[in-house]
């Protein structure tokens, strides 16, 4: 008589239930030690951005001052200006402080206008830029 029973040993069905718990307590214990550094690398993400848009916004500035007619009155009245503050994606806003030196005492000459980005939040400092702007006279 001929049983298809396995020997006494042999036994290859699959995976029990204790290797397939075994194996998800490791899985879960691996997820939990990486949501730290997924945690830190979104936030970096969000002040990459910030950062970003701050940046944009000062070169946006320095363009738009070296577009102005090249006489100090005109660049003086541009410095005085007002922009409005800029709310970036993530909500966070934006200050933007601007400054011009002196005029030249002769002409053609050059002033240096400087743009600054500040967060509103915090009042950090996130990127400032200045540049020396040809000015062909005084009005």
């Amino acid at each position: 008589m001929n049983d298809n029973r396995p020997e006494s040993g042999v036994r290859d069905q699959g995976f029990s239930l204790v290797e397939i718990v075994v194996a998800i307590f490791i899985l879960a214990a691996l997820s939990l030690a990486l949501i730290p550094a997924l945690v830190v690398g979104v936030q970096q993400s969000k002040n990459n951005a910030v950062i970003a848009a701050a940046t944009e916004m000062l070169t946006s500035r320095l363009d738009d001052s070296r577009g102005q007619t090249a006489s100090c009155q005109a660049l003086t009245a541009f410095a005085a200006s007002t922009v409005a503050d800029q709310i970036e994606s993530h909500g966070v806003s934006l200050h933007l402080q601007q400054s011009l030196d002196a005029c030249p005492s002769s002409y053609p000459g050059t002033v240096r206008f400087t743009v600054t980005v500040v967060r509103t939040d915090t009042g950090a400092v996130l990127a400032t830029a200045s540049s020396l702007i040809y000015l062909q006279s005084a009005s």
